[in-house]
C-alpha cells in the first residue's frame, strides 16, 4: 500500500466521555425531528432558539436580506450588508426527491466542486459501502435518490428560469461517529459563485457572528409560540440568523454561538460578520443554551488531508513504463518450487475466462512472468485476475522500500491501468503479491529486484484507503511461522473478486469506467512436515457477503474481515478452477465434520487451520 499521508482520523480527536455524555442528555432520549428521521439520527441533530430577544432570524428574499426585529447590532449588518448578501448566495437547502422529507438540511460551497453539510445531514440520503466508498440510498420507487442543493428557497422568491441547482454527484467523505459532524458532497463547478473563503482565526468570545441557513419548523424542542412568534409562522427558507460567539470548547473543536436556529438549520455557515469568512459549521444546539458549531479550521484541516486534494490543486504523476526488454528473462512463478507430481501447484484453469486474458508480448499464454512470480491480466477490467508467487523464508532479505509504480511494457496500455485511477479519491495502489513476498533469493540483488517488481500496476488493485487488512497482509507469515511448514516455503496466489455488480468510479478522467472490486481471495500451499503432503487454505477478505451462507447463524454483514474457507468456495466465486487443490484443503470435509462452520474469522496464527 502506497504512504498516502495522515488520515482525517489521525488529525480530529474523538468527543471525550463528559461531551459525548453532554450530547446524549441533550438528546434527552428521543431522536425525533421533521428533518433528522429516527433511524438515521445521530442523537444530535438539535437546533434551539437560545435568546428570546435581539437575536431575529432576518427572512432573505431575492437573495437581499430583509432586516426586522430587535438586533443589538443593526450598524453593523448596514455596513457589510453588501459582502453578507453575497456570502448567503453560497449557501443551499439540500433537497431530496421522492423522498418523505423535502429537504435534509442546509450545505455551502467550500470548494469549487464541494459542499460542506454535516454528517448527520449526510446520513438521511447517504451510506458508507464495505469498501469505504458512499452511495445513495434508494428513494421510494426503488431508485438511488437524486440530491440538490438549491439556494432559491427563499421568502417571496421566484426562481429564475435559467437557473440550475447544484447536483450532488458524489458524497465524499462522511465523518464517523467519532469525529466532529461533517461531511463533504461532490457538485458540478460550473456554476460561477466563488466558494466561502474560511477564516485563519478561531472565533472568539463576544465576536459578531451569524448562521445562515433553512430553518424548519421544530416545537417539539423549542416554544412553539415564541417560535411562531420569532419566525412569522414562515419556515423552509433561507434566514441570516445574527448573534455571537459565546466560546470555544477547551479542546477547540466546539464553537459556542446564540444565533437562532430550528431544524434545518444543520450544515448552516456560520459567518463572522465583520470579515464575511466562516468561522464554524453549525450542527445542534440547545433550546435557551447555546448553539453548537465546527469551527472552521478542524473543517479545513479535515477537507485539506483527505486522500482526495482540493478540486484545482492536484498535481497528477507521470505514469511510467517499464519497457518490454528490461523485463527479460524473468522466470516468474514456478509451479514445481514445492517440489513435481503431486507436490506440483499448477496456476488454476481459466476456461470461464477464455479470451479475457491480456495479450503479452512474450508470452503465448498471457502469463506475466516476474521475479518469483506471475501475473494474469484481465483484459476486460484492465486489472490483475491473479497472481502466483513464491516464497521462500529461508532466504528472505530485510530490504528497504524501493521501487516506483510502472507500467509493463510487454502488454497493450488499453489494458491496463495507471496512475489515472489512482488521483484526486481515497483509493490506494493495493499489492495483490506483497512487496515482501518474492524479496528473497540467494544475493540481495535477486531478492531487491523481487520487491521492485511488485511495483508494476498489473500487480496493483485499487483499494480504499481505510480497507482493514492487518491480518491479511500478515497471512503469508503466519503460515510460514507454523511448525508445519516444510523449509519455510509458500506458494501463494491471491487476486480481486470480479463481480458484475462492482461499482464504477465517476468522473475519473481515463478511468471512468473501471469497476472497484469489494472483495479479495487468497490461497496458500505449503508441504506440510509431517506428512509430506500438499496442504492448500483459502481465504477471503470480505464483509461477510460472499460467506453469509457457511456459517450457523444469520450473517449481520459488518467491517471487512479475513475468513479462512473452502478452497471450492473460492472457485465457485471467482470462476477459476481451483478443483486440483480441493483434496489438501482441511476444510474440504462436510461442515459438521469441522467444527460444524465451513468459515473462521482470522485473527492471528492460532486461528488458522493448516
Amino acid at each position: 500500500m502506497r504512504d498516502s499521508g495522515p488520515r482525517v482520523e489521525s488529525l480530529l480527536p474523538p468527543l471525550d466521555i463528559e461531551e459525548t455524555a453532554a450530547f446524549e442528555a441533550v438528546a434527552e432520549g428521543t431522536t425525533e425531528s421533521l428533518l433528522i428521521p429516527e433511524d438515521f439520527s445521530t442523537g444530535m441533530a438539535l437546533e434551539a432558539i437560545i435568546l428570546a430577544d435581539l437575536r431575529p432570524p432576518f427572512l432573505i428574499t431575492n437573495d437581499l436580506i430583509e432586516p426586522a426585529g430587535n438586533y443589538d447590532r443593526p450598524d453593523l449588518l448596514q455596513t457589510h450588508k453588501a459582502a453578507l448578501e453575497a456570502a448567503c448566495l453560497k449557501v443551499s437547502r439540500v433537497d431530496l426527491f421522492n423522498h418523505r422529507l423535502p429537504y435534509a438540511g442546509t450545505g455551502w460551497l467550500i470548494a469549487d466542486d464541494i459542499v460542506v453539510t454535516n454528517r448527520h445531514v449526510a446520513d438521511v440520503f447517504a451510506q458508507g459501502t464495505p469498501s469505504g466508498l458512499y452511495e445513495m440510498r434508494f428513494d421510494r420507487f426503488g431508485e438511488r435518490l437524486r440530491i440538490e442543493a438549491n439556494r432559491y428557497h427563499q421568502h417571496d422568491t421566484a426562481q429564475p428560469d435559467d437557473y440550475n441547482p447544484l447536483r450532488i454527484r458524489e458524497v465524499l467523505y462522511i465523518a464517523s461517529a467519532h469525529e466532529p459532524d461533517f461531511a463533504f458532497l461532490r457538485v458540478s463547478p460550473d456554476h460561477g459563485l466563488t466558494p466561502v473563503e474560511l477564516s485563519e482565526i478561531p472565533a472568539s468570545a463576544d465576536q459578531p457572528i451569524a448562521a445562515i441557513g433553512y430553518p424548519a419548523s421544530d416545537g417539539r424542542r423549542n416554544d412553539a409560540d415564541l417560535m411562531d412568534d420569532l419566525f412569522g409562522e414562515i419556515y423552509n427558507v433561507k434566514r441570516f440568523s445574527p448573534g455571537l460567539c459565546t466560546g470555544l470548547s477547551s479542546d477547540g473543536l466546539h464553537l459556542y454561538a446564540d444565533y437562532t436556529t430550528l431544524g434545518g438549520n444543520s450544515g448552516s455557515l456560520v459567518l463572522d460578520m465583520e470579515t464575511q469568512k466562516a468561522v464554524g459549521l453549525h450542527f445542534a444546539g440547545t433550546f435557551e443554551e447555546t448553539n453548537y458549531a465546527v469551527p472552521a479550521d478542524i473543517v479545513w484541516a479535515a477537507l485539506r488531508d483527505l486522500n482526495r486534494p482540493v478540486a484545482g490543486t492536484a498535481i497528477p504523476e507521470p505514469t511510467l513504463v517499464t519497457a518490454a526488454e528490461s523485463l527479460e528473462g524473468r522466470a516468474g512463478y514456478d509451479p514445481a518450487f514445492l517440489g513435481d507430481g503431486p507436490l506440483r501447484v499448477d496456476l488454476p484453469g481459466l476456461q470461464s475466462f477464455d479470451g479475457n486474458i491480456a495479450p503479452v508480448s512474450d508470452d503465448p499464454d498471457g502469463v506475466l512472468r516476474y521475479t518469483h512470480f506471475s501475473v494474469l491480466q484481465s483484459q476486460s477490467r484492465r486489472l490483475p485476475l491473479l497472481t502466483a508467487v513464491n516464497i521462500d523464508g529461508a532466504k528472505s532479505f530485510r530490504l528497504k522500500r524501493q521501487g516506483t509504480w510502472r507500467l509493463d511494457g510487454r502488454i497493450d496500455r488499453s489494458f491496463q491501468m495507471g496512475n489515472e485511477l489512482y488521483q484526486n479519491n481515497p483509493l490506494d495502489r493495493g499489492h495483490m503479491v506483497r512487496r515482501m513476498d518474492p524479496g528473497w533469493g540467494d544475493t540481495r540483488e535477486e531478492a531487491q529486484q523481487g520487491e521492485v517488481d511488485t511495483f508494476h500496476y498489473t500487480n496493483a488493485v485499487p483499494q480504499h484507503a481505510r480497507l482493514n487488512q492487518r491480518d491479511w497482509v500478515g497471512l503469508e507469515d503466519y503460515i510460514l511461522d507454523a511448525a508445519q511448514t516444510r523449509d519455510f516455503k509458500l506458494s501463494v496466489m491471491t487476486g480481486p473478486v470480479f463481480r458484475d455488480s462492482d461499482r464504477t468510479l465517476r468522473d475519473q478522467p481515463g478511468a471512468e469506467d473501471v469497476q472497484i472490486p469489494e472483495h479479495f481471495w487468497k490461497i496458500a500451499v505449503m508441504v506440510h512436515a509431517d506428512t509430506g503432503a500438499l496442504s492448500a487454505t483459502g481465504y477471503l477478505l470480505t464483509h461477510g457477503e460472499l460467506i453469509r451462507d457457511l456459517t450457523e447463524a444469520a450473517f449481520v454483514l459488518g467491517e471487512y474481515k479475513t475468513y479462512q474457507v473452502q478452497i471450492a468456495r473460492i472457485s465457485e466465486i471467482t470462476r477459476l478452477d481451483f478443483s486440483f487443490l480441493e483434496s489438501a484443503d482441511p476444510l474440504r470435509m462436510p461442515p459438521e465434520s469441522v467444527l460444524g462452520r465451513a468459515a473462521f474469522e482470522i485473527t492471528g496464527p492460532s486461528t488458522l487451520l493448516l
